[in-house]
């Protein structure tokens, strides 16, 4: 594809002082296939679930997951400034691993723009100077490394917080802070008022914009040399970990988004699963999440085929809930798992292979598909040795972890 900003105008209207600049047609493409501006809108939407007012943004009323719902709320807290810095840095990071040798894509400004010389052409013609809060605010970006200004942040929270907010907002209890509304002037630069499609400053579609990616880039690249002058360096696990996380989270709201959940069906990536033991956490489990019967690909903790969990970011407490005296939805009068008989198990006997002479017979809820999970031509593919553990485990009544 090609490099630099795609131009997008309103239908019927080439006027070179309306242009707006979008990402090239494929990115656009992967984001709108992959829900990547319907998800960037829940991930902000869920972080206003308890503040007065701010429930209006989401379009499949998230704030109804409450289990998803973060401690730190939009602007609240030095711990929202920090999510904001590494949510948009995983995004950053997501694009640029995709389009590897387009990265120029999603690359900041390398400082903050002061003139038109600083922007794509297509803006040049548009260009304003900043006012002075703006500007000084700018500079402090650009010299954050400086010792002065390293003192005015304590922690990547409060930076996260002076970066993102808007313009009246102060974080408790913090003191020698800076102006705050840089995020929010940064996006308005770049409004084009009838030519809103993918504008910088609709919410549904801004992250449409080439100048999103410019803005925010900036932004991480202010972060980046924050967190190098503190010492601490891009491959820190704590990082990598806080990473991940965020990516957990966009991807469970493209899932709520994609398949229309409903809050019973998404279980929080994020947390932390309880220590658990006994035959089933320690001896079956294992079965299904080996990497050579791969149940748990098909059957995770969100979006499981036929509805059954048997793995992933879940308990073991609530996989044997999902089981045990459960119906099937394609074991006709069967159940997942009776307690103490297996061979009334339509779990076991699809394992084992012998759901074909069960004589199954369909019901009002559910047919009778009795080929071999996991899926074979060649009949059972989980060992003998460890259906024999299934089958124990269902013999002796099919008991919880401990």
């Amino acid at each position: 594809m090609k490099d630099g900003p795609a131009e997008f105008f309103p239908p019927g209207n080439t006027d070179p002082n309306i242009v707006d600049t979008t990402v090239q047609p494929e990115v656009l493409e992967w984001m709108y296939d992959n829900k990547w501006q319907a998800a960037h809108v829940e991930w902000h939407a869920i972080r206003a679930c308890n503040i007065p007012g701010g429930r209006g943004l989401s379009k499949v009323d998230i704030c109804r997951f409450t289990q998803l719902i973060p401690e730190d709320q939009n602007c609240q807290t030095a711990g929202d400034g920090y999510q904001f810095l590494v949510f948009h840095r995983h995004m950053i990071q997501a694009l640029k691993q995709l389009w590897p040798n387009h990265s120029e894509q999603f690359t900041g400004f390398t400082k903050f723009p002061t003139k038109a010389e600083d922007v794509p052409p297509q803006w040049r013609s548009a260009w304003r100077d900043w006012d002075a809060s703006a500007l000084e605010a700018g500079r402090i970006g650009d010299e954050i490394d400086k010792p002065e200004n390293l003192a005015r942040f304590p922690d990547e929270g409060t930076l996260g917080f002076w970066l993102q907010c808007n313009v009246g907002q102060r974080l408790r209890g913090a003191t020698n802070m800076p102006w705050v509304g840089l995020h929010f002037v940064l996006h308005a630069k770049w409004a084009r008022p009838g030519n809103t499609t993918h504008g910088v400053n609709n919410t549904e579609a801004n992250i449409d914009n080439y100048m999103f990616w410019k803005l925010h880039g900036w932004i991480d690249n202010v972060w980046e040399k924050y967190r190098l002058a503190k010492g601490l360096k891009p491959d820190d696990q704590k990082l990598k970990d806080d990473l991940v996380a965020q990516c957990r989270e966009m991807d469970t709201e493209i899932r709520i988004i994609k398949e229309n959940l409903n809050p019973d069906e998404v279980v929080n990536p994020n947390e932390p699963l309880p220590v658990e033991s006994g035959f089933f956490h320690e001896r079956v489990r294992p079965i299904f999440e080996s990497n050579t019967n791969l149940c748990s690909g098909c059957h995770a903790e969100t979006g499981a085929n036929a509805r059954l969990t048997l793995g992933g970011h879940i308990s073991s407490k609530k996989i044997v809930e999902g089981l045990v005296n459960k119906p099937t939805l394609g074991g006709g009068q069967y159940k997942l798992v009776v307690p103490g008989d297996p061979d009334r198990s339509w779990l076991y006997l699809k394992a084992a292979g012998r759901a074909e002479q069960a004589g199954c017979m369909q019901t009002a809820t559910a047919q009778c598909i009795p080929g071999v999970m996991p899926p074979s031509t060649t009949g059972p593919t989980v060992s003998p040795q460890q259906l024999e553990i299934l089958r124990q485990w269902i013999q002796d009544g099919a008991q919880g972890p401990q």
